[in-house]
C-alpha cells in the first residue's frame, strides 16, 4: 500500500491518494470470467446500438441475487421514480446513504444492484435508499439526475440530517453522485456530508484510446455512451462533473482499479475537485476491474475496499460530529 498527498494550490487540503495492490487468484477469475461473458454482450451492442435492446430485462438478471443477511427492504414511491429502502437490523442513525446504481445510465435498478446495496447496509450500519431513476433511451440524464435528488430529498423529508446523509454510487451512478451534489447546491438545499464515487464516469470528452485492457468495456463504449446520452439530451446540455465548478461539495472519496476504461475519470476528477478545494481521498486497486466492491464476497481487494468506504465514512462523519459537539 502506497499513500501520498498532493497540494497544488496554497491553502487548497491535499488530495490524498492511497495505491492498494491487487492480483489476487480470485479477482483474476472474476476479471476473466466478465471478460468472457459481459464483455463481448457490450461490445455487440457498441456495433449494433439501432436495434431494440430489451434494456429492462438486464435488471431480471439479478433476480436471483439474495440480499444480505439481517437486513430489510422495502419499496419507496419518489415523485416521478421508484426506490428501494434497505435497512440493518444493527445500524447507525447517524448514517444513511442515498445510492445512485451503475448499468451505463440504461440498465439495472431493483434486482441486478440488490446483493450489492443490501451489502454496504449491512456492513456500513447504514439505512440505504436506492434510487431507481428513470434511464436512458427514453429520459435524458439530466432525467436521471432529478430524480436523484428527489431521492435525497425524501432523505431530509424523511427527517436524516443533512451531516449524516452520504450520497454514493458506482460507474454512471458515480456521475450521478457528482451531478446530484452539484444541482443540490444549484438548489440551494443543505449539503450532504460526504460523497462516495466507485468508478465513476467523470467526463464525457476523454478520448476512446483509454482503457484497453478493462475487462467489462470496449474502447467503443465511452463514445456510445455519449452518442445515447446526447441523443436523449436534445437541447439540454451534456455536463461533465469534471468540467462543473465543484467549490463547497463535501469530502469525497473516489475509488477505482487501475486497469478498467474509467480510470482515468477518476484520477482527473480527484485532482479536479482538490483543486477546487474539495477534500478528497483516491483510492486505487491494482488490476481491478470496473465496480470491483461488487464482488466483496468473493475477492480480498473488493473486501478491503467496503472497509476502506466504512472507514472514510468514520473520519469524515466523525469530523463533523467532533465540530459540532465542540
Amino acid at each position: 500500500m502506497i499513500s501520498s498527498s498532493d497540494h497544488d494550490s496554497v491553502g487548497s487540503p491535499p488530495l490524498r491518494r492511497t495505491d492498494f495492490p491487487g492480483g489476487s487468484l480470485r479477482s483474476r477469475a472474476v476479471s476473466a470470467g466478465l471478460r468472457c461473458t459481459v464483455k463481448p454482450v457490450i461490445a455487440l451492442w457498441t456495433r449494433t446500438p439501432g436495434l431494440r435492446w430489451p434494456y429492462h430485462l438486464a435488471d431480471w438478471f439479478g433476480r436471483p441475487l439474495s440480499a444480505a443477511r439481517g437486513v430489510t427492504r422495502s419499496a419507496v414511491a419518489l415523485p416521478s421514480c421508484a426506490a428501494v429502502l434497505t435497512r440493518p437490523t444493527e445500524r447507525d442513525p447517524a448514517r444513511f446513504i442515498v445510492y445512485l446504481h451503475g448499468g451505463g445510465f440504461l440498465v439495472g435498478g431493483t434486482h441486478l444492484h440488490r446483493q450489492m446495496t443490501s451489502r454496504f447496509a449491512a456492513e456500513l450500519g447504514a439505512e440505504v435508499l436506492a434510487v431507481t431513476y428513470r434511464k436512458l433511451p427514453l429520459h435524458s440524464i439530466a432525467t436521471s439526475v432529478a430524480d436523484s435528488v428527489d431521492g435525497y430529498r425524501y432523505a431530509l423529508e424523511r427527517g436524516a440530517r443533512p451531516e449524516n446523509i452520504t450520497i454514493m454510487g458506482d460507474s454512471a451512478g458515480g456521475y450521478l453522485t457528482f451531478m446530484t451534489a452539484i444541482e443540490i447546491r444549484r438548489q440551494g438545499l443543505p449539503m450532504p456530508a460526504a460523497l462516495v464515487a466507485m468508478s465513476p464516469l467523470t467526463d464525457w470528452d476523454l478520448p476512446d484510446h483509454t482503457g484497453g485492457s478493462c475487462a467489462v468495456f470496449p474502447r467503443s463504449a465511452r463514445t456510445m455512451f455519449r452518442a445515447f446520452a446526447l441523443r436523449a439530451a436534445q437541447a439540454e446540455p451534456l455536463e461533465s462533473p469534471a468540467h462543473c465548478d465543484l467549490a463547497g461539495l463535501p469530502p469525497t472519496l473516489i475509488q477505482a482499479g487501475t486497469a478498467e476504461l474509467l480510470y482515468p475519470d477518476a484520477v482527473a476528477m480527484a485532482q479536479h475537485l482538490a483543486d477546487q478545494g474539495v477534500a478528497c481521498e483516491l483510492q486505487t486497486w491494482a488490476g481491478q476491474v470496473h465496480v470491483f466492491q461488487a464482488a466483496a464476497s468473493l475477492t480480498p481487494e473488493a473486501a478491503a475496499a467496503v472497509a476502506e468506504i466504512s472507514r472514510f465514512l468514520d473520519r469524515t462523519l466523525g469530523a463533523l460530529d467532533a465540530r459540532r459537539t465542540a
